[in-house]
């Protein structure tokens, strides 16, 4: 019995295993097109990892501040205001993880100068789903680093 509960406990192991890397891929281009659109100081090119439908929950202090639900040409426009003022000289993603099928996790390490000229480091918590083909961004959170 103790051999087959262990034998279970492996198998299970590989399937979340499996299931976390399936759909990672996508999930990791979409959290590194984030950072990569905020360091060009582009917000317009958060557009092709946004949703078409729904809002996107934002927030953010050092880059904002801001704290509430967004559509997508919104969510556009507070990054441009933030850019306008802010930078973000570098963004890495440290973590990603993805459920395989439709939901992901990432987190980001930023180095900002915010509006008031203070450099510094952030970190990004960014939820994603899947909006048929694409990872789209659901959440965007600032926290301390």
């Amino acid at each position: 019995m103790r051999a087959a509960l262990s034998c279970f406990a492996v198998l299970a192991a590989l399937a979340v295993g499996a299931a976390d890397k399936a759909g990672a891929p996508g999930a990791q281009q979409a959290a590194a097109a984030f950072g990569r659109a905020l360091v060009a100081r582009d917000a317009g090119a958060l557009q092709p990892i946004l949703p078409k439908e729904g809002r996107v929950h934002v927030m953010l202090t050092r880059m904002g501040p801001e704290d509430g639900r967004f559509g997508a040409s919104q969510v556009v426009a507070l990054f441009r205001d933030f850019l306008a003022a802010g930078k973000v000289s570098a963004f890495d993603v440290v973590h990603c993880e993805c459920d395989g099928e439709s939901s992901a996790l990432a987190r980001g390490r930023a180095t900002i100068i915010d509006r008031d000229g203070k450099a510094g480091r952030v970190g990004v918590h960014l939820a994603f789903e899947r909006e048929g083909p694409r990872w789209v961004l659901r959440e965007v959170k600032e926290t301390p680093e």
